[in-house]
Parts: structure tokens; C-alpha cells; sequence
């Protein structure tokens, strides 16, 4: 009941900034109205096959914008999912309710661009988190990498993931040409912990700075890089005392290629973590492809995975692990609205030697209403 109540004090919040920006008086000068812009996505799959339940999960997204003159705009993205439960007798879990994005954003236009967002925002590392809306996402499951955190390898500490889909409260400063691209942000929680509005499972807040940039030589390709370091466990979080949190390092490189109804991304990542023993160190990786046969027909897949630093326990230290995920994706779009996914996954979990196969089917619907 206290999440429900963040929540939506969090909604309400964003409702009356919303007001009060519209309250704010304009130049006298001739400018466009403010303009509305709504997208929802509905998106129901269903999976079958070892170690799932047959019952469907239910995703619901919603973005709405509001744009102030030519340069500001007002952005909230709540975002509603019915899990699946865990085994087939389960009972059905709540619906988990989260405020992915609220903030405003300036953009100023011109040889070089320049956006400002402010708020709770996309995390500024990290590609897979782009695919993280049903519509947009090519195949069935999510970047699971980013999802499920790794095992414990620091006693003392809380356990993180090699990277995280989060939405942090920050600021973000981009600056882009035609051939480069350039960011710089502070956020308040480490991208290898899962920040949710309201949730009361937020790590402790504590500034965390990011930086990245990257290059376009030919339309269709661009190969980015970028860098976040800070604190990922602060003192209260650490369960020995001590006087000083324990620091991460993230580092990735990312490529998107787009040509001929083809489109092929990745990146490989890179974390450090300081621990009582040292530095730990965690890899992620992904790379995917998307191939439009025809106008309605698709397929796509993708490899990702990740290798979790081995638990260091006073002098033993054991090995390390590793989580892989494939998937192939086969799709039709009905009509400009509605889309319909089978897949065939395949997964194999931290520490486990067999693989987990199972196969899915998906509805999305999405629809930009204005």
C-alpha cells in the first residue's frame, strides 16, 4: 500500500508541475501552441516450455509529452505490469506500478544541438535499456542481463548487477552534429543498481557522474563509447563499519549499424567494483540483429550474457559465473498498430550447466494517438 501511495503521489507531482508550467508566461513574440503528444503500448505474452508458468504477463506503457513553445517540453512515462507467477500453481502476483520517466527537457537546435533533461531520466549507460518498451523491443523477453542481479561476491556489500535497466533522478546535458555525439550526466544512484520512484527498495541516494560520446562516419553507423563512475554502496549499505563507500567503474563500447531493412546493434561492458579484497570485475554483453523481409514479415535475434565476478570470502575465492540468454524472433505486423511475436529462448543461469529452452508468443499493441 506504501508503494501504491509513492506512486501515485509521484503522478500527482508531475501533474502539477505540468500546471504550473502552463502558468509560466511566454514571449511576446509569436510561438506554436502547446502541443500534446500520448503513445500506449499494450503488450500480453505467454511462454511455455521448463521452468515457466503458463500464465500470460500484461505490460502497460504510456508516454506523454508536453511541449512548451519551440524549445521546452514536459515528459511522464508511468508504466504498469502484471507479472507472471513464478511456478504454475502460484498464486498471481500484484501489479507492479512504476514512474519510469518525469522530467523536462530543452532542446536548442542548430549546426550543433543541444538537449537538456531533467528529472527522473533514462540511465545515460547503457543500450540494451532503449529496447525496454514492448513496441520497440525486436524480440518477446527483455535485456534479462540488465533485469536479474549477479550473486553475491562482496559478503559485506549489497548485490548489484553488471548493469541495470534504471531510471534515475538526474540531469543530463547532449550536444550532437551531424557526424558526433557528445553527453555528460550526474544521477543519483550507480547504474548497476535498479532505481524505481517510490520504491522501497531505492539504494541510498549518492551523486554518480557519466560521460559518453560517439561518431557517425556514414549514415546508418554510429560507435559510441562511455564511462560512469561513483559510488555503488554507500557506508549505511555496507554491513561491517566503515567510514567510505565502495566506488564502480563502468566503462562500454556500442555500435549500431542500419542498412537495407537491416539493423544490427551491440556493446560489450566493462565494471570494476571495489571491494575488502580489491577490485571485482563484471562483463556484459549483447549483440542483435533485426531483418524486414517484407512490409508485414521480420525475424530477429539476440545473444546476450554475462560473467559476474567470483565470491571472494575471507581467503577462498571461488569461480567465476556466468548468465547466457538466446533468442529468435519471428514477427508479423498486422497493421500499423498491432504486432504478433513467436520465439524460441533458450537460457542458462548463473552457476547452472544446463540450458533452459522455452518458446513464447506476444501481441503488442502500440498507438501514437497525437
Amino acid at each position: 500500500m506504501a508503494d501504491r501511495k509513492n506512486f501515485f503521489s509521484a503522478c500527482f507531482a508531475v501533474s502539477a508541475v505540468f500546471s504550473v508550467v502552463l502558468g509560466l508566461p511566454g514571449r511576446a513574440s509569436a510561438q506554436p501552441p502547446a502541443l500534446f503528444s500520448l503513445e500506449s503500448v499494450l503488450a500480453v505474452d505467454e511462454s511455455a516450455g521448463e521452468n515457466v508458468s503458463n500464465r500470460p504477463q500484461v505490460i502497460v506503457d504510456i508516454s506523454l509529452a508536453m511541449r512548451m513553445g519551440e524549445r521546452w517540453q514536459i515528459y511522464v512515462r508511468p508504466w504498469f505490469r502484471l507479472p507472471r507467477p513464478n511456478t504454475a500453481t502460484a498464486a498471481v502476483p500484484p501489479w507492479d506500478q512504476q514512474l519510469y520517466q518525469a522530467g523536462i527537457r530543452y532542446e536548442r537546435r542548430g549546426p550543433i544541438a543541444t538537449r537538456v533533461d531533467a528529472g527522473y531520466i533514462l540511465t545515460p549507460i547503457g543500450l540494451g535499456i532503449y529496447d525496454v518498451r514492448p513496441g520497440i523491443n525486436p524480440t518477446i523477453s527483455p535485456h534479462l542481463s540488465y533485469l536479474q542481479p549477479m550473486p553475491a561476491f562482496e559478503p559485506t556489500g549489497p548485490r548489484v548487477s553488471a548493469v541495470s535497466a534504471t531510471y534515475p533522478l538526474g540531469a543530463q546535458l547532449t550536444l550532437s552534429s551531424g557526424k558526433w555525439d557528445g553527453r555528460a550526466a550526474v544521477v543519483n544512484s550507480a547504474p548497476t543498481r535498479i532505481y524505481a520512484v517510490g520504491a522501497v527498495t531505492n539504494p541510498r541516494q549518492t551523486p554518480v557522474f557519466v560521460t559518453g560520446g560517439g561518431v557517425t562516419p556514414i549514415i546508418g553507423l554510429r560507435l559510441g563509447a562511455s564511462l560512469a563512475h561513483g559510488l555503488y554502496a554507500t557506508p549505511e549499505e555496507i554491513t561491517v563499519p566503515v567510514t567510505e563507500g565502495r566506488v564502480m567503474t563502468m566503462a562500454a563500447g556500442e555500435g549500431e549499424w542500419a542498412f537495407a531493412g537491416t539493423k544490427i546493434s551491440g556493446e560489450i561492458l566493462r565494471t570494476g567494483f571495489e571491494t575488502r579484497a580489491g577490485t571485482s570485475v563484471a562483463y556484459e554483453w549483447f549483440i542483435q540483429g533485426q531483418q524486414t523481409l517484407t512490409p508485414r514479415w521480420f525475424v530477429a535475434a539476440r545473444h546476450e550474457g554475462t560473467s559476474a565476478p567470483p565470491l571472494v570470502s575471507g581467503i577462498v575465492v571461488g569461480s567465476r559465473t556466468e548468465f547466457l540468454a538466446v533468442e529468435g524472433t519471428g514477427g508479423f505486423r498486422v497493421n500499423r498498430d498491432i504486432t504478433l511475436r513467436g520465439s524460441y529462448f533458450r537460457r542458462r543461469a548463473y552457476g547452472a550447466t544446463a540450458w533452459t529452452e522455452q518458446v513464447g508468443i506476444s501481441v503488442v499493441w502500440a498507438r501514437r494517438w497525437w
